[in-house]
């Protein structure tokens, strides 16, 4: 049973490791589209009185 036990928290630990990847990897996205979309604004000509 030992064995299984093992194995089982290798797994647990794998799972959470790549989940913690995916979490990151989405996370860094997200701040590159934030980043993309303020630089894009802020190049367009009238951007700022697209708000008015």
């Amino acid at each position: 049973m030992t064995a299984m036990s093992d194995w089982l928290q290798l797994m647990l630990a794998e799972i959470a490791r790549k989940r913690e990847e995916l979490e990151r990897a989405r996370a860094e996205e997200a701040q590159r589209l934030k980043e993309s979309e303020a630089a894009r604004r802020h190049g367009e000509p009238g951007a700022a009185r697209a708000s008015d």
